[in-house]
């Protein structure tokens, strides 16, 4: 009877247990930061809260999860406890797969809550893995939709425009159904302007409700790309035309997640406007123009031969320009413009065999492959130098400049010079001066004066214009100061130059650069405790990594001390104080000492607890 009586206690603990339970299998989320981890499973416990997660990285790479993680429902925030299958305080490397799986314990979250934010240092949002809004109720969630997007009808039929240089104002306008500004997405806008191009393109700002705008001079008929997030969507843009674009954005972060990327969904994108038809061909079959697309493209080609590489790309280019040429969905323009821009990604692919397959070990994670010879024979051009696109006038969409260039350096003699191209190569250097957002000097002007296309020279001249009233607008504002630093001053006396001025002061120095995204949402953050600690000295300390114009344009609304030193004094400074990166925060106390660094933005609320302290 005993026996009984101890199996039936048992039974009735496990009932009890499983009574407690409420599990959720493959949670749908509302944004996340990072595709590196993913929620697999969610258990809501008595006790505990578990959450089973994948891991994904490169093979071989250490991962662990900060200890200052936390899952957060409303205004609460319960504390990780550790993991299964990985260790919590050290590094854990991931297995040849690429994939770890392993569980997430921490305290319980009430049994009631519909989703939770997972923060894994939620006093530096913007740098850990972020996954927010996990659902609990099991279901997909509904994003309003807007009725006219839904029963939406398109013009296939438009031809492309010819490529003719007018210019003309251009506008980009939208909404991102699903926006939350808590989620830190962004959108960044790119155009493959002939002489503007920005590597780090353009932040374009996104207001509370979701709704952006955005408008650029445009010389002529192009692509351009617009990233939101992660996800990145090809446009084609019109000098005087306006194009609306509605970003459906969960669909877009489940896209890309190995859970729900496969599941049938809803558009990612609409668009409305000019072009709008053909705009959403090239969204609906990204990625067939450009070789670079293909997958694992920079892992295969580590350590190849100029041969196996040549024959690896042409693989790619065959493959995708049968696919383009069978697909009778395709309307003649969409067709066209997609063969044009596959064959010229074909021909620098080939072209820039050398640097792709140097930088591939770098860009992939393969260290330590050996690099093959890269010499190659007098004929391994002749095939990219017959491609069609070399004369269809299509060619002069896009990087046409680019190609100009290597026509005229690389192949000079295997191709009939055109007009234009004195122009082109005189316009370039211009153009990147003012993609810096550097104003022409005297002498460049001169340069502008001798280009004879009038198209050309008034893209510039309005540009230039563009950077200068820029400029003159950010020198009206005030609350800002720029020093100079001799460019002989040495990294182990940089700092104490810089902070000697204000000795019976508390100084916080600032490592930042205008390229650099957490520097900028940790100066947002900060913006309340400079308001409420109006004696300590704000420096802020940038390098030539931004460019200057960049640097003048951004700095007025950042109140404090600026210095713009040079990229050699910023490494030594990097490795004298043996800091990784930026954004970096150094406290001077009021005897000029040092009282706190920090790599990472520690939090507006330690920020200010060491601050008040001195």
């Amino acid at each position: 009877m005993k026996n009984i009586a101890i199996t039936c206690l048992v039974l009735v603990a496990v009932c009890a247990g499983l009574q407690a339970k409420k599990v959720v299998k493959a949670p749908y989320f509302m944004a996340t930061s990072t595709n590196q981890i993913e929620f697999q499973k969610v258990t809501l416990g008595k006790d505990t809260t578990w959450i089973e997660a994948k891991i994904y990285s490169r093979p071989g790479e250490g991962i662990r999860i900060d200890s200052t993680a936390v899952v957060q429902v409303g205004e609460k925030m319960y504390a990780y406890l550790g993991g299964d299958g990985f260790s919590k305080e050290f590094w854990t490397n991931l297995p040849a797969s690429g994939e770890l799986a392993v569980t997430l314990k921490f305290e319980p979250i009430p049994m009631d809550a519909e989703s939770f934010d997972f923060y894994e240092m939620p006093a530096k949002k913007s740098e850990g893995w972020n996954i927010y809004g996990v659902r609990l109720d099991g279901k997909k969630p509904e994003i309003g939709i807007p009725e006219k997007l839904l029963n939406q009808q398109l013009d296939y039929s438009q031809p492309l425009p010819d490529p003719d240089l007018k210019n003309g104002k251009t506008v980009i306008r939208g909404q991102i159904l699903g926006y939350n500004p808590a989620y830190g997405t962004t959108l960044n806008f790119n155009c493959s302007d002939w002489f503007f191009f920005d590597v780090f393109g353009q932040s374009l700002p996104i207001a509370e409700d979701g709704s952006f705008y955005y408008e650029t001079n445009l010389m002529i008929p192009g692509d351009a790309t617009l990233r939101v997030g992660r996800k990145r969507f090809e446009i084609f843009l019109v000098p005087g035309g306006e194009l609306e674009i509605t970003f459906n954005l969960q669909e877009i972060y489940w896209s890309e997640s190995r859970l729900f990327g496969k599941k049938d969904r809803r558009p990612l994108v609409w668009f409305e406007g000019t072009y709008a038809g053909l705009n959403t061909e090239l969204t609906k079959y990204a990625g067939l123009t450009s070789i670079y697309s293909a997958d694992n493209f920079y892992e295969n080609i580590c350590g190849v031969t100029p041969a196996q590489y040549k024959k690896y790309v042409t693989k790619i280019y065959e493959k995708n320009r049968d696919e383009i040429l069978k697909n009778k969905l395709l309307s003649d323009a969409a067709r066209t413009y997609m063969i044009n821009n596959l064959e010229m990604s074909y021909f620098f692919a080939i072209k820039g065999y050398k640097g792709t397959i140097s930088y591939a070990p770098m860009i992939s994670g393969k260290k330590g492959v050996k690099r093959a010879d890269m010499t190659v024979g007098e004929n391994y051009y002749d095939d990219i130098l017959k491609l069609d696109f070399i004369h269809s006038p299509y060619i002069r969409y896009g990087g046409y400049p680019d190609f100009v260039r290597v026509a005229t350096e690389d192949f000079k003699g295997k191709f009939e010079p055109q007009p234009i191209w004195e122009d082109i190569l005189r316009a370039k250097p211009l153009g990147s001066i003012l993609a810096r957002l550097k104003p022409l000097s005297e002498k460049q002007m001169l340069t502008l004066d001798s280009i004879s296309e009038p198209e050309i020279k008034k893209a510039l001249t309005i540009r230039n214009q563009k950077v200068t009233d820029l400029l003159a607008e950010s020198a009206k504002k005030t609350g800002y100061t720029i020093c100079q630093l001799d460019t002989a001053v040495t990294a182990d006396s940089l700092l104490a130059v810089i902070t000697r001025p204000y000795r019976g002061k508390v100084v916080l120095i600032d490592m930042w650069n205008t390229w650099c995204g957490p520097c900028m949402r940790a100066m947002n953050s900060l913006k309340p405790v400079k308001e409420e600690l109006k004696d300590v000295v704000y420096v802020y300390v940038a390098d030539e990594s931004s460019p200057e114009g960049k640097w003048k344009i951004t700095i007025p609304d950042i109140h404090g001390i600026h210095y713009r030193i040079t990229n050699e004094q910023s490494a030594a400074l990097g490795k004298l104080y043996e800091y990784p990166g930026i954004p970096t925060y150094f406290v001077i106390d009021r005897e000029g000492k040092f009282s706190y660094k920090v790599t990472g933005f520690p939090g507006a609320e330690k920020m200010r607890e060491e601050l008040i302290k001195l």
